[in-house]
């Protein structure tokens, strides 16, 4: 977007705020207590001690007089003028480029001091966004402000400064990163978001570069190990403090990195070309970056990593906090919608799915996925062929494995560190690899009288997005196979 201004947006309430990334230092987790100071301010909290820079910290909503709805504060620390201090807000809410013309002056007719004159909506969902006036901040009455002594602050203003020392060449702002000893840095504009404190919660997708979920923007989003992504080793456990979310196609992915460590202006010339060897390799690293402050930190190249199919597949993994969608309701199909045949019907449903592979793309009701496991490393193997694999031990129960490409008579090669393994009614069913969870816009519904199809032949479908998959239901094709046997393939 040419000439548009680069702002970092958190939220302060229920208030969506801005800053200008020239004026953003850093975001950090919220102490448990502040230290006080010899001075009174309305809503002055007291001062953090961050890398022995003592930073005054204001919570405009004490000032406001209204309170936040989430206990999970952060501190976004400003630098304006040679001055540096913090305003608490509830979480970060990403970076945005906003053209001038799309910004609009505003005025308040209050007896408060008026923090923001500016507005703009947020392009990507609407949201009206205040732009925050560091200078009106600083002057508000017993305000408390320090002297900037220096670190990672003020970026546009040095990228200023350099231009006028004669630099040349395009700058960009570059976010600077460390996870364990390496550091990383990549173009703010692919940032969506900064997570201070990495919470992970576990989940049935876990394993390999998967470290859990996170809750971020209302949904449950898959974080993963930034190491382990780039080729560049796993972090330990410890390191595991911060995260950097990016939007993919489908979803939001997290990136667990151990500290962010700021946000500078970058000229093209300053990245230095990744050497013949000595690194190992990675395919989204494309040059090195000397620190501002010492080190070294390796360019990622985020359009690349933003684009990689199989991330965005993992970020579509995501499912909104709150549970299930809405109630179906009958209704006559759409124009988009098959005509109904054969005795079925189509209801325009709303619910959760999982899509994955089983040859073609298709589609499973999540709430017939009792679990989802990597494929298991123990199977005592089944060779009078066919699709029963084996059988494998799973929470003190045995459960048959079954190739479900092959029950379905389709071709699909099976990579035991892709694939994974959906257990439903006793069953554990091997696919080669997981597409994302989604919402159903219209489901085809086969007559009650007929049982269910265990076969694609002849499957209902269903619309996800703006594809038509077959619907398969497991709970049938894990009945069917367990009356085909006489017993409980589960072991009880």
């Amino acid at each position: 977007m040419s000439g548009g201004i680069l702002y970092g947006v958190f939220t302060v309430a229920d208030v969506h705020v801005a800053l200008p990334l020239s004026e953003l230092r850093e975001v950090i987790p919220c102490p448990s207590s502040f230290n006080p100071l010899l001075a009174t301010a309305p809503g002055l909290v007291g001062a953090v001690n961050l890398r022995h820079q003592v930073i005054p910290v204001l919570d405009l909503r004490r000032m406001l007089g209204v309170r936040s709805p989430s206990g999970q504060d952060v501190v976004v620390v400003a630098s304006h003028e040679g001055s540096v201090f913090g305003l608490l807000g509830d979480a970060v809410r990403g970076v945005v480029q906003v053209e001038e013309r799309e910004q609009l002056g505003i005025s308040v007719n209050s007896e408060l001091p008026q923090v923001f004159a500016r507005t703009f909506e947020r392009p990507d969902d609407g949201a009206v966004v205040c732009v925050l006036d560091c200078a009106a901040i600083q002057r508000l009455p017993g305000m408390v402000v320090a002297t900037d002594t220096g670190g990672p602050s003020g970026a546009m203003a040095q990228a200023q400064e350099q231009g006028r020392d004669g630099g040349t060449g395009n700058r960009r702002m570059m976010m600077l990163l460390r996870a364990g000893e390496i550091g990383l840095c990549v173009d703010v504009s692919h940032i969506h978001s900064v997570v201070p404190e990495l919470v992970l919660k576990s989940s049935p997708i876990d394993g390999g570069i998967i470290q859990g979920v996170i809750e971020l923007a209302e949904h449950f989003v898959p974080a993963v190990d930034a190491l382990a992504v780039l080729g560049l080793g796993a972090l330990a456990p410890v390191d595991v403090k911060r995260g950097v979310a990016l939007a993919y196609e489908r979803g939001l992915l997290t990136f667990a990195v151990t500290e962010v460590v700021s946000i500078v202006s970058v000229a093209d010339g300053d990245v230095l070309p990744m050497p013949g060897f000595g690194l190992p390799a990675s395919q989204y690293a494309v040059g090195i970056l000397p620190g501002p402050a010492g080190g070294s930190y390796l360019v990622i190249d985020g359009a690349r990593l933003r684009a990689d199919e199989e991330l965005g597949t993992l970020a579509g993994l995501g499912t909104p906090v709150g549970g299930a969608g809405a109630a179906p309701r009958r209704e006559p199909p759409r124009e988009d919608g098959p005509a109904p045949q054969d005795g079925r019907v189509i209801e325009h449903r709303v619910r959760k799915y999982l899509t994955y592979l089983a040859g073609p793309e298709v589609a499973t009701p999540l709430t017939q996925i009792a679990e989802i496991v990597p494929y298991p490393g123990d199977v005592i193997p089944f060779v009078g062929g066919g699709p029963l694999r084996g059988v494998f031990t799973h929470h003190r129960r045995s459960v048959p494995l079954v190739d479900l490409p092959v029950l379905l008579g389709e071709r699909a090669d099976i990579d035991p560190a892709a694939a994974r393994v959906l257990l439903v009614g006793g069953v554990g069913f091997i696919v080669p690899a997981l597409r994302a969870i989604e919402e159903s816009t219209w489901e085809e519904r086969i007559a009650e009288e007929g049982p269910a199809p265990t076969k694609l032949a002849g499957s209902p479908l269903v619309k996800i997005g703006t594809r038509m998959l077959a619907r398969l239901d497991l709970e049938e094709f894990a009945r069917t196979m367990v009356g085909d046997r006489g017993a409980d393939p589960g072991g009880g």
